[in-house]
């Protein structure tokens, strides 16, 4: 079984190649790359059953040869190696079907269990299955969408339905490992504490993989939603839901970019704008544009203290492209222009003044 290793750490490719005991799975290095577009070359010149590769790389990234695989490869498994702040980042690959991960730092009992993932690998390429991610794309596509909408209630009609039973095959069950790395990321967006979750996660793959048939194997799955579910509830009055979890990161993240607006954030959950609005509201008590809205303002009105930013850096700082509007949008919420804010706070006349966005 051929195998590329790519990292750029030359470091973390020595040790690697070093310590894996390659007799276990009858495997040979096929090369080392030192990025995606090294590892490229190699894949097209050798054409290996298993690419390992680090996640953050200069140039292409594993996240971009991940994606190269999945496109131009599709006999080849990848496997990525993730640090410990790079879960997220790490979740985007499931939509290139990578579902094995290596956590930093490279322990050997991860080896080990890297060693006994790839003998599984061996042992499907010896039996001449088709490609170990050949799954329903519709199912696993309801599921993403049902547990980053939050609809757990779906996720449970899902996990007991027989579409989902004759999907977890005992050799190329994809849609059992998505379903565990949603699982798991859902808990993450809940306030999961990420060391303890992180360890959690890996547990279950390695318990996961051990599991020989279908009925254990959504067992399995059903306990450790359930187990969600628990934690879940306790978390109810904590922003819970995953959707408002996700849109405070972003607005709180991206407001300060002009192009940043709440129909694009509709768009990368694949909801409508008005169901977002209404979750959004319902968990927070307030409209979700005007959430937006008050986290730029109170932006502005921090920049607006500091003199040496000019009122039109202070604009586009602040989210805005337009500083007619901006200065329109400011006097509405503030009773007076950007300028007369500066002038009043350069005077000792502004405390506190804090302009609340009305909701529309």
């Amino acid at each position: 079984m051929k195998i590329i290793l790519v990292d750029d750490d030359p470091l973390v490719l020595e040790g690697i190649s070093r310590i894996l005991h390659w007799e276990r799975f009858d495997g040979c290095l096929a090369g080392c790359a030192a990025d995606g577009r090294e590892a490229v070359a190699l894949l097209e010149r050798e054409h290996p059953d298993v690419v390992i590769s680090d996640i953050r790389m200069p140039d292409m990234d594993g996240l971009e040869l991940a994606r190269y695989v999945y496109e131009r490869c599709p006999g080849t498994r990848m496997i990525l190696i993730s640090g410990h702040g790079e879960f997220e980042y790490a979740q985007q690959a499931l939509q290139y079907q990578v579902t094995d991960y290596i956590l930093k730092p490279i322990t050997r009992a991860k080896l080990n269990e890297l060693e006994e993932r790839l003998m599984a690998i061996r042992k499907e390429l010896s039996e001449d299955l088709p490609p170990w991610y050949a799954c329903d794309e519709a199912l696993r596509t309801r599921v993403g969408e049902a547990l980053r909408r939050g609809d757990m209630a779906a996720v449970a009609e899902l996990l007991i339905s027989e579409e989902v039973f004759s999907s977890l095959s005992d050799r190329r069950d994809v849609l059992g490992i998505h379903l565990l790395n949603y699982l798991f990321l859902y808990q993450q967006e809940l306030g999961k504490d990420r060391d303890s979750l992180d360890a959690m996660r890996q547990k279950a793959m390695s318990e996961y993989w051990q599991l020989s048939t279908q009925r254990e194997r959504l067992v399995y799955l059903a306990a450790q939603y359930y187990d969600l579910m628990e934690y879940a509830e306790n978390r109810k009055d904590q922003y819970a839901n995953p959707i408002v979890a996700y849109c405070l990161k972003c607005i709180r993240e991206q407001y300060s970019d002009s192009n940043f607006n709440i129909s694009n954030l509709a768009d990368t959950l694949h909801l409508s704008l008005p169901y977002l609005s209404t979750v959004f509201k319902n968990s927070t008590g307030q409209n979700i544009s005007s959430f937006l809205s008050a986290q730029r303002l109170s932006c502005a009105q921090e920049l607006l203290r500091d003199a040496s930013i000019p009122l039109r850096d202070v604009c586009f700082r602040s989210g805005f492209d337009d500083p007619r509007y901006f200065a329109k949008f400011f006097k509405k919420h503030t009773g007076m222009t950007p300028s007369a804010f500066r002038n009043l706070y350069a005077g000792g006349s502004v405390g506190e003044l804090i302009g609340e966005v009305e909701e529309p």
